[in-house]
């Protein structure tokens, strides 16, 4: 008998192995066979029986039953072609932990899903989504799998649940009870993050994506796909319930509901906080808090609520603080990002270079500034301003009953209850609007939105912006998605960006300049001959001069992007060491940025 085991390594293919006399195996079991002169663990994806000479002999099984079903085998290997991933690598990242010392378990093979049509995805957005999926799933008798965003939020919805917990802020023997525990049915609903995809469950089972919104559910590494993508696969092939839970939903996930391939329960109007805007062109020169910013901080203090002062990072691009206009490619309709070493502005998709301009060519103003308002900055402001409020800027005192103003980034209202602040006041938002990126305008507004929720109906939020009327603030002030959604996918649908296409970045590392410039020249020459493909130029990303040079460009194609560019880069992207550089490839980014 002969095993085909993948390992998490940049193959595209299974290595075969011997299996030994009396060891028993099937698809899905984990195994431990040399390679390379060591001993790793891989994964069987394939027992035959065949001419086994010259094949080196397996050395062990890890476990005596499979960790994985075949379904979920083949979900795996969806992904790993989706995404031009290795299987291997992709199935390591959602595996349970291995076994510590000589343990006893009592263990059973996974179930086999039904595979019976199940009714389309659901999209719930309203304001009680949350308390209606945790009475539904306290009533319901199948079983549930719930995929948070993070280990916080996975935490706090386990112990709401009471469920076992599948995430790695979990003890290992705490998860590795959880995963063959669900198999068994034995627990009921496991709550996890992306490691958790592909736990099996025996059917009919009800599968839950938290915050789909959320670009945590796609960070780098393994499997490099979104949890979205990889529920609504698991939830076709296996006839289980999907339900999508978010305010603001994706512009994909929209887009998909208004062609009818998602369910959407939409939600009625409830009663809404007041949406004020203070327009900043001109001003913000010396106080980051305009009036009516000051005066809601006031109020709250003596209405004894907390206000939230949301700032963000350095802004990567350049706008005008006297018309609010920002500089964005002609070509690509998104933000330049602004080199101040190299004194130029960059275009992330296109590679389109200018100079740094002195004035801005709408209103001749000379006011140009990449900045915006930092946290530091903005506590030493307010107490001088309020030295009589406590003030804190600590990501932990959130929790903190005493602080009257909070200052952090937009991760201050995650997981935020409704009424938490009695104020959320952006002091400007436009450091996120100016993103070089063309889902600025979606995360704009899901951090409105987000701050509407948190503070309810009896609270206020203040916009501090450059752009009053841009469609994000009036879509939360009438409290209508489809406002927002409506502008932003005639945006999407004139300059070609998804869900209306299918991108993905090639990244380049060489071990020198030459090197690098080398498989630059080779990917670009491969790429540009295959029809139905844009391929923009590349660009260096980095600082100049670095050890380990990076360039970096994006391609745009149809839905089949990763079968029409899979095997012209296979070369490239299996061979990880060779001697110019590396090669890497990430479908679908969430950021050109």
């Amino acid at each position: 008998m002969i095993a085909d085991v993948v390992f998490d390594l940049p193959l595209r293919h299974p290595l075969s192995y011997r299996v030994p006399d009396g060891l028993a195996l099937g698809p899905g079991q984990r195994v431990r066979a040399p390679l390379a002169g060591r001993t790793r663990v891989g994964i069987v994806v394939g027992v035959r029986r065949d001419e086994a000479d010259g094949l080196k002999s397996l050395d062990s099984a890890v476990e005596p039953v499979p960790v994985l079903s075949a379904a979920m085998i083949e979900i795996g290997r969806w992904a790993a072609e989706e995404s031009l991933s290795s299987l291997g690598g992709t199935l390591a990242a959602m595996l349970p932990p291995l076994p510590r010392g000589d343990t006893r378990e009592s263990l059973a093979p996974p179930p086999e899903p039904s595979r019976a049509a199940g009714p389309p995805p659901e999209l719930w957005v309203d304001t009680r989504r949350e308390a209606r999926l945790a009475e539904r799933l306290g009533s319901e008798k199948g079983t549930s799998l719930v995929i948070a965003p993070d280990i916080e939020a996975a935490a706090r919805w386990a112990e709401r649940l009471d469920a076992a917990r599948l995430d790695s802020g979990a003890p290992e023997v705490a998860r590795r009870a959880a995963w063959f525990g669900a198999s068994r049915g034995r627990a009921r609903i496991v709550v996890g993050t992306r490691s958790a995809l592909l736990v099996p469950l025996p059917p009919p089972a009800t599968l839950v994506l938290l915050d789909e919104h959320d670009p945590a559910h796609k960070p780098p590494g393994a499997p490099r796909m979104h949890s979205r993508e990889m529920l609504v696969e698991r939830a076709r092939r296996e006839g289980s319930r999907l339900v999508l839970l978010s305010a603001t939903p994706s512009v994909e996930t929209w887009w998909r509901a208004d062609n009818r391939h998602v369910h959407r329960q939409d939600a009625a109007p409830v009663p809404w906080p007041e949406v004020v805007t203070a327009d900043t062109r001109g001003i913000l020169r010396n106080h980051p808090l305009t009036l009516p910013l000051t005066r809601a901080i006031e109020e709250m203090a003596r209405r004894d609520r907390p206000t939230a002062l949301v700032v963000t990072r350095e802004a990567a691009a350049l706008g005008c603080d006297e018309c609010g206009a920002a500089f964005r490619c002609p070509d690509c309709g998104v933000a330049l990002a602004l080199s101040r070493s190299e004194r130029r502005l960059s275009c992330r998709l296109c590679s389109r270079t200018d100079p740094l301009p002195t004035v801005c060519p709408g209103c001749g103003g000379h006011r140009l500034s990449p900045f915006g308002w930092g946290a530091e900055r903005v506590e030493s402001s307010l107490r001088k301003r309020f030295p009589q409020l406590s003030i804190s800027r600590a990501p932990d005192a959130r929790l903190d009953p005493h602080v009257q103003v909070l200052i952090g980034t937009t991760g201050l209202l995650r997981g935020a209850p409704p009424g938490r602040f009695g104020c959320v006041g952006f002091v400007a938002l436009d450091a996120l609007l100016r993103v070089p990126d063309f889902r600025a305008g979606e995360r704009a507004f899901a951090a409105l939105w987000a701050a509407a929720e948190a503070v309810g109906p009896n609270g206020r939020v203040i916009v501090q912006t450059l752009h009053p009327e841009h469609y994000a603030i009036r879509a939360v002030r009438e409290q209508s998605r489809a406002t927002f959604y409506a502008s932003e996918l005639t945006f999407r649908a004139e300059l070609g960006y998804p869900p209306f296409c299918r991108l993905c970045l090639l990244s380049i590392r060489g071990r020198d300049e030459e090197g690098a410039r080398a498989l630059v020249t080779e990917s670009e020459g491969i790429l540009r001959g295959i029809p139905g493909l844009t391929v923009y130029s590349a660009a260096a990303r980095g600082a100049a001069g670095a050890r380990r040079p990076l360039w970096r460009f994006a391609i745009k194609g149809p839905a089949e992007l990763p079968r029409l560019v899979a095997e012209p880069l296979r070369r490239l992207l299996e061979r990880r060491r060779r001697a110019s550089g590396v090669v890497e490839i990430e479908m679908d980014p969430l950021s050109l940025a």
